[in-house]
């Protein structure tokens, strides 16, 4: 199933982002940079396309990714938001529906719920 995955541009700017965000959409995922027009990532290809912030309504079962515990901001329905980087003990100051180590670990977390189902 085609889902949209939000990509900010903190997270695009990881040193192995492109690598495995290819992955996504090569399985068919809609790919959109949530940056300004002139950052440095809107030049990498493989994005479909790009918006300053993510819709108040988005697809039904998209995904959020970003390493900015900031962006993840409140929760909206039929998204699911991904905090990449390490987890900082204590309370969680973010919404973040989920955490991965790094960005391969969110494409193989967004690639094994799509085969799930």
């Amino acid at each position: 199933m085609q889902q949209t995955i939000y990509v900010h541009g903190s997270t695009a700017l990881e040193s192995d982002a492109a690598d495995w965000l290819v992955h996504l959409s090569e399985a068919g995922h809609r790919l959109v940079l949530v940056a300004e027009d002139d950052h440095p990532a809107a030049e990498l290809p493989g994005w479909t396309d790009r918006a300053p912030v993510i819709p108040d309504d988005p697809p039904r079962g998209s995904w959020f990714l970003t390493a900015d515990p900031a962006a993840c901001g409140d929760r909206r329905a039929g998204l699911k938001s991904v905090l990449i980087g390490p987890r900082e003990d204590g309370p969680r100051t973010t919404r973040c529906d989920a955490t991965a180590r790094d960005v391969r670990d969110a494409v193989l977390e967004i690639l094994a719920a799509d085969a799930m189902g």
